[in-house]
């Protein structure tokens, strides 16, 4: 069996007295495509926000390629796992002032520092990957709900996580 690329083992996470995350241990290989499935306040985005170093872990372990999550201290630490993991969070957090093609294109250039032109080009494709080509010019408040979260999905995607 290969070495998983994601590990959860036996992890705990709770908000004040309440315990939301009860020794939860998970697998996942390169290439696996996983459910999280479960009621409103199951802990299902507490798993992902832990995976990806937004929110602490009380006890267990974590890793993720090479990253052992759960002993990265420092925003500094985390930096190189974030350019790794990538969700797409339920409010999409886009930049209402920049066009769908702006907002796919801003962290591949300024977080990875990548070439402008590289980067606008995988833009158009990602749009069009999510069949949002004639959308690029739109703002956030010009496409529909279904529409925003697909510019949050190639996004999300232009980091290649």
């Amino acid at each position: 069996m290969t070495t998983p690329l994601i590990s959860l083992y036996d992890v705990h996470k709770s908000f004040g007295e309440t315990e939301v995350l009860k020794g939860i241990s998970l697998d996942v290989g390169q290439g696996d495509v996983v459910c999280i499935i479960g009621p409103s306040g199951s802990g299902k985005s507490t798993i992902l926000r832990c995976i990806n170093a937004l929110v602490t872990i009380n006890s267990g372990s974590i890793r993720v390629g090479e990253f052992q999550v759960h002993q990265l201290r420092t925003e500094r630490e985390k930096i190189p796992l974030r350019r790794m993991v990538s969700m797409v969070f339920q409010q999409y957090n886009l930049f209402p002032h920049r066009t769908a093609l702006e907002n796919v294109m801003m962290a591949p250039i300024h977080v990875l520092k990548q070439d402008p032109q590289e980067v606008k080009e995988r833009a158009y494709g990602l749009l069009a990957k999510v069949r949002l080509q004639g959308k690029e010019k739109n703002y956030p408040g010009e496409l529909s709900g279904g529409q925003q979260q697909r510019v949050a999905i190639a996004r999300s995607l232009a980091m290649k996580p």
